[in-house]
């Protein structure tokens, strides 16, 4: 049968006729029915979904209605997790079915000490063939408005005689004020209640009479909550406590905010930090000073926005989940670097920072090798682990290096050793990170893991101290807080299980509701592992296989049992002064906000557009009623109350520019169909009587403001105009006169005309409007729309001509053919409103030599001037100014930057621009010129093609998503970016512009960006020798004294992929892969004394003067003897994951035999790095295709971290194994002719792999993994250590020609510091060209 739970509000009155209904009720005690205990409630605030409906017909297995303690043991089980308040029964005996008026109501009855009734509709409630019932709760005069109550109950319907014959719905709800009645609109169809379904059974209603039964169990409600639909629920009304309002994908953030707003010492620390004098929109600390005193004062959930937004996120992030554990890390980093120097410095780390060991233990021999650090959390396996202990257990346990897996010992060589992590301290506040997602290898993704953990409300961590720590209190600790993640990995929900206060008391606070749980939920829901679901008589029901709960733990906060009271109890700081002005001046700004919103909303604004007005206008209509209009030529605007009329309004018009009411009228605006603002009707007579609120709903149209026309008095005009209509045939234009000469227009003023006069007619008034001769010869046209500009003719009648009030008439001089009238590009009006439609206003900006420019000269001219130097360029023309970057036009002060600022049509050809560009800024040849398109973000674009179709309107950026700014005089503002070359455009656009990236020879600090011109189609030789030729061009200048004195040297070329070197070019590959995205990045590298062999050696890639061999560039003391074996190896960048490569790679020689030291030394110098920067650099040695660090031997470990956790404790390496010995490693020795080199030829890097490999004469495969463990620096060798990493394949094995690299590679983990200061160089230039 179908069910509904929909509620039903209407006010019942029991019938007049009451004659056929019997009531034989009998009730039951009230007596509390206690069920079973149970470990879980359900009373978490969610709204519990109803239970099943029940039909039972003629069921021997079921008692009957009259069985009543029987029958609700059977029907309306109690759930295990509940508990009964009292229950009872009501039976309703109806004598004549068909007597009942179509509302009945029943006699009250009581259940548990509270009233209840029946409601019948036997006729339908909402649906006429469906007979509805409900039950409805009788509150009590003393109740209040905010009574409830919750039961499950039973509605039956059952035949008189046979009472085994019956149909029930059962349900349960909370009855409330609101929702005080609750029951079935569609019980039972009309038809079934006469003729049964089935044969044997008799009817329901028998001879007229029914029986109605009602069974109710009353049900506890300790938490307030349980059933709640959460419809107007005050969290801080039935909590004490308000929740945050989510911005789309913030309820991580809400979660974690909550945890620290309850741990007291935290919340006094954050009030305490000095923010004065902070920028609201930028300080993170005065943002969540406020989001917490919200928490503290406010009775609605608390906006985080302001918060979001000091942390520099747009709307945009605000929708994207972040993770809990890095949000807490950046705000409390942020915090710290604030509290630096002020009266709470430390205070994070006094809370929330503890001290863990690493260390590596001999067994055999005294020596240990440790280190300390400091962490905020910690992060602990799920998987494998059942409970926190294990999990602490997993983290702690010790591995024991052994067999092939030794441990280097300094002084002691190889020893058996542990390895493992102990703890020194925890903080007062413990924060956990669950590992619920990890990398799954058999999927190859990331997956969540749903398995069950378990965490008590108590645990003693003193078991995984260290000896020497301190244990003069106690290490127990208490759980604070549950952080639970519901979903997957691709999205979920976060919400807080807090206990505020020391008390054991637990509260739900899911963004902006708070609701109080039972302890017992807080662990059992949210342990995770297999779901299992109670069925109605409290036991299991079977859930499919595998199925898991997918809302969890994820983060767990247990706060120290010994300094509970500091950190949970220390007293409520008071709240700075000056965060309660400001929010007390936000408070007002926003009442004052709202009370001009009100105002507002009784003003109407009323604007009016007048003879000077429209004299001064340069432009179609008589004015631009938007930012268009020229500041120096504003309208008339106001705002009017809107119950003010007319007349009183012309008053103070009249008044405000010294006029009477009698020398002028109005005229209402309307918009015509081709998008122009016309004069429509003149106010006058009755119309001074309406008030302006019925002006513009009537005469208006949809526009903010009403607009109006001021007609002022003329000789032209007719007697009392300012009073009368428009008689018919009489029409009002307007007329403005254009001067070619000027390249202006002018608004001469208003005309009256007739409908059947000559359009030629007029010429007298218009040769006297504009103070011409009598026998001056003129051109009319007609302004129809922007696009549409009509020469007129003379001989037409203006009805003909359907001319009509409100059209617009321009006219000037006939244009001569010859002088300086042919020279004039706007010689009429109807150029002149083509150039008005499409002119714009371009700031011409000389592109940057900085940071992403030519260094070394480039296509960009040697010579080319600065925004120094420009001031003395001649001006442009009337309307072009050029300036030297800091003046009011300019680039607002950063003094390098040559700017040009024009107005100019759209339609400019590209020539006449660069023309008049190379004009104001002294260049020659205006051909040697390019220009680029800026976009919205101040970002260069591509460079700009020289067609004959080309205009300036090609060099401006698109405005559907980002439309330009407008300027003082209404047009919209652009920036062009520019550059000076040293060849004209025309034969630029037959090369093609590649960057190469130069390191030059001291180290690989000293790079440069070096462009060059090559053809687009040929070989690689072209650009090795362009770039070359412009780097020797280059040194010879920076040379002391005679600058033929550069000495020959060589240049490497190689590709770059991903911050990864993917092949050394040696002149013959394509020139069209150069530069591509394909291929990446193309550098030219500076061989060096150390990477260099004897001559007969030199690889392909390197590039030598012709000729002069024998003076090559080298330092003596640093070369190698030629038959000391060498290879080449890739050197890269990366930061904690080899994935997270960065910065230039480039080929390094090692030498067989040459220790690390010098090895060490030699690198260093190549990458001009100080002492200390060395130190703290983690060095790793690895097989090609490695992509896991714990893969590499550790060389120098700095700040690695491999041997212990990180910062955060983000778990422990995976334990590795030493490889089988390998054959030798081939090398580069005297009679060797080439050294290590990349394949060029095919699109994928020819790396050799880092998997088992089978050497010619059927070596068995060996593994290229070795020991994760740093190895002792002294007399460790990177030519050995590469050796055992690969196979007996030689290392030079030629593929038509052309060399592999080497089968290994040195990898530097280190910041990227050099691509922050590009990345800040880059956001620089943006804004500097915006400005």
């Amino acid at each position: 049968m179908d069910y509904n739970s929909e509620v039903e509000r209407d006010a019942l009155q029991p019938p007049a006729h009451d004659a056929a209904i019997r009531d034989t009720s009998e009730l039951s005690s009230d007596a509390p029915r206690v069920s079973p205990p149970s470990r879980t409630a359900d009373f978490s605030g969610r709204i519990v979904p109803p239970v099943p409906p029940v039909v039972a017909q003629h069921q021997q297995t079921i008692p009957t209605v009259l069985d009543e303690e029987e029958y609700m043991a059977k029907q309306i089980v109690v759930p295990h997790n509940l508990e009964e308040e009292g229950h009872g029964w009501f039976h309703w005996e109806i004598e004549d079915w068909t007597q009942l008026q179509d509302r009945a109501i029943s006699k009250t009855f009581t259940v548990a000490g509270r009233d209840w009734d029946i409601l019948l509709f036997p006729r339908g409630n909402q649906s006429g063939e469906i007979v509805s019932m409900y039950i409805e709760h009788k509150p009590k005069e003393d109740d209040g408005s905010d009574w409830h109550v919750c039961a499950m109950f039973e509605l039956t319907m059952s035949n008189v005689d046979k009472p085994e014959v019956f149909k029930s719905n059962p349900s349960r709800h909370r009855f409330t004020q609101e929702e005080s009645d609750w029951g079935f609109t569609r019980f039972i169809d009309i038809r079934t209640l006469v003729t049964p379904p089935d044969d044997e059974l008799p009817p329901l209603v028998e001879n007229g009479r029914v029986r109605i039964s009602a069974f109710v169990r009353v049900i506890k409600d300790p938490l307030g909550v349980l059933w709640h639909n959460f419809y107007n629920y005050n969290s801080r009304k039935h909590t004490g406590f308000v929740g945050l309002k989510n911005q789309g994908a913030t309820c991580y953030m809400n979660s974690l905010l909550q945890s620290l707003y309850f741990t007291n010492d935290f919340r006094n620390a954050v009030y305490k930090i000095p923010t004065e004098n902070d920028d609201p929109k930028k300080s993170v600390a005065l943002a969540l000073q406020r989001v917490f005193y919200d928490l503290q004062v406010s009775s609605e959930p608390v906006d985080t926005t302001a918060l979001t937004k000091s942390f520099g996120w747009d709307s945009y992030e605000s929708f994207m989940q972040h993770d809990v554990q890095e949000f807490n890390r950046v705000l409390q980093d942020n915090l710290e670097t604030k509290m630096k120097g002020t009266i709470v410095d430390g205070a994070i780390a006094k809370l929330f920072e503890g001290k863990m060991k690493s260390y590596v233990r001999c067994v055999n021999v005294e020596y240990e090798s440790s280190r300390v650090e400091n962490y905020y959390d910690i992060a602990l396996n799920v998987k494998g682990c059942a409970t926190l202990r294990d999990s602490f257990a997993n983290y702690c346990e010790v591995e024991m290096l052994d067999g092939e897996n030794k441990y280097q010992a300094e002084g002691h060589g190889l020893q058996d050793a542990r390895k493992g992590v102990i703890f020194e301290s925890f903080p007062p506040v413990l924060q956990l990170q669950l590992k619920r997602f990890e990398y799954d290898f058999t999927r190859d993704a990331m997956v969540k893991i749903n398995d069950r953990h378990e965490f008590p409300p108590t645990i003693d961590l003193e078991e995984f101290l260290s000896d020497d720590a301190d244990r003069s209190m106690s290490w127990k600790y208490s759980l604070h807080g549950v952080l639970v993640h519901s979903g997957d990995l691709h999205g979920g929900h976060y919400f807080g299980l807090l206990r505020p206060t020391m008390e054991d008391k637990w509260f739900r606070f899911d963004d902006d509701r708070v609701v109080p749980v039972f302890p017992e939920e807080v662990f059992e829901e949210y342990y995770g592992g297999e779901l299992t679901q109670m069925n109605a008589h409290g036991g299991p029901v079977r859930m499919r296989q595998n199925s898991k709960r997918f809302t969890n733990a994820y983060m767990l906060v247990y706060i120290r049992q010994a300094l509970s009271d500091e950190v949970m109890c220390g007293g409520d700081a008071p709240v700075p002064e000056h965060l309660i002005k400001r929010i007390q001046q936000d408070k007002d700004a926003e009442e004052r906000r709202i009370r001009e919103r009100q105002e507002l909303a009784n003003m109407v604004r009323v604007t009016v557009v007048g003879k000077d007005q429209f004299s001064k206008h340069q432009g179609f209509d008589l004015c631009q009623f938007n930012q268009r209009q020229a500041k120096d030529n504003q309208l008339f605007s106001e705002l009017m109350p809107r119950n003010a009329t007319l007349g009183s309004f012309k008053k103070f018009y009249a008044e405000r520019f010294g006029m009477r009411p009698t020398d002028f009228r109005l005229w209402t605006m309307v918009p015509r169909v081709n998008k122009t603002v016309r004069c429509d009707m003149p106010l006058v007579g009755d119309s001074n009587e309406m008030t302006l609120a019925q002006l513009k709903e009537n005469r208006g149209h949809k526009w903010a403001d009403l607009r109006l026309f001021c007609e002022e008095s003329s000789e032209n005009s007719p007697e009392a105009f300012h009073a009368e209509k428009l008689k018919p045939g009489i029409h009002l234009i307007h007329i403005k006169y254009y001067l070619p000469e000027e390249g202006r227009i002018v608004g001469l003023g208003n005309l009256y005309i007739q409908a059947d006069q000559r359009v030629g007619d007029i010429m007298p008034d218009l040769r006297r409007m504009a103070g011409l001769p009598a026998d001056a010869a003129l051109t009319l046209y007609e302004e129809v729309k922007p696009s549409l500009i009509e020469e007129m003719n003379t001989e037409y009648t203006f009805h003909r001509a359907e001319i009509q009030s409100g059209d617009i008439i321009c006219f000037q001089q006939q244009t001569q053919s010859t002088g300086a009238a042919a020279d004039n590009e706007l010689d009429t009006v109807a150029k002149f409103f083509d150039d008005i439609e499409n002119r714009v206003s371009v700031e011409f900006v000389e592109r940057p030599t900085r940071g992403d420019g030519d260094d070394f000269g480039g296509v960009t001219k040697k010579g080319a001037k600065t925004a120094g130097n420009v001031g003395d360029s001649p001006n442009g023309g009337g309307n072009d100014t050029s300036n030297n970057g800091g003046g009011e036009n300019g680039d607002s002060g950063n003094g390098n930057d040559s700017v040009y600022v024009t107005v100019a049509s759209t339609k400019t050809p590209y020539d006449q621009i660069a023309q008049r560009l190379a004009k104001a800024i002294g260049e020659r040849d205006p051909l040697r010129l390019r220009f680029y398109v800026v976009g919205s973000n101040g970002q260069m674009r591509q460079p700009v093609r020289r067609l004959a179709s080309t205009t300036l309107g090609d060099m401006l950026p698109s405005i559907n998503y980002a439309p330009p700014p407008i300027n003082a005089d209404g047009l919209k503002e652009y920036v062009v970016m520019y550059e000076r070359l040293e060849v004209d455009i025309m034969q630029i656009e037959k090369l093609r512009s590649i960057r190469v990236t130069y390191i030059g020879k001291k180290s690989m600090k000293d790079e440069h960006a070096v462009e060059v011109l090559v053809p687009k189609i040929g070989t690689t030789q072209t650009l090795i020798e362009a770039v070359y030729a412009k780097v020797e061009s280059a040194l010879r200048k920076t040379q002391d004294g005679d600058g033929d004195a550069v000495r020959p040297f060589a240049l490497r070329f190689y590709t770059v992929a991903g911050h990864r070197l993917r092949q050394l070019v040696n002149g013959s590959e394509s020139i069209e892969e150069m530069g591509s995205q394909r291929v990446g990045e193309v550098v030219a590298e500076y061989v060096s004394s150390d990477d260099q062999q004897p001559q007969q050696q030199q690889p392909m890639a390197m590039v030598t003067p012709k000729g002069d061999e024998s003076r090559m560039d080298t330092d003596e003391e640093d070369t190698k003897a030629p038959n000391v074996m060498g290879v080449d190896v890739e050197v890269f960048h990366f930061y904690r994951d080899l994935t997270h490569t960065h910065s230039v790679p480039f080929l390094f020689r090692i030498f067989a035999g040459e220790p690390w030291a010098d090895t060490w030394a030699r690198l260093g110098r190549r990458l001009g790095l100080g002492e200390k920067e060395l130190k703290s650099m983690g060095v790793v040695v690895g097989p090609q295709g490695a992509v896991d660090v714990r893969a590499c031997q550790v060389v120098q470990e700095g700040s690695l971290g491999i041997d212990s956790n990180n910062h955060s404790g983000n778990g422990k390496p995976g334990s590795v194994t030493s490889p089988t010995a390998t054959p030798p490693l081939t090398a580069t020795g005297a009679a060797d002719t080439e050294s290590g080199a990349a394949d060029p030829a095919g699109d994928d890097v020819q790396h050799l792999q880092s998997q088992s490999q089978v050497d010619a004469g059927g070596a068995e495969a060996v593994s290229p993994v070795i020991a994760g463990a740093p190895a002792d620096a002294e007399g460790l060798c990177v030519w050995d250590i590469i050796q055992r990493m690969v196979s007996a394949q030689p290392i030079l094995e030629e593929t038509g020609g052309r060399p592999r690299i080497t089968p290994g590679f040195i990898a530097l983990n280190h910041i990227d510091r050099s691509s922050r200061y590009r990345g800040a160089q880059h956001q620089e230039r943006a804004i500097r060209i915006l400005n």
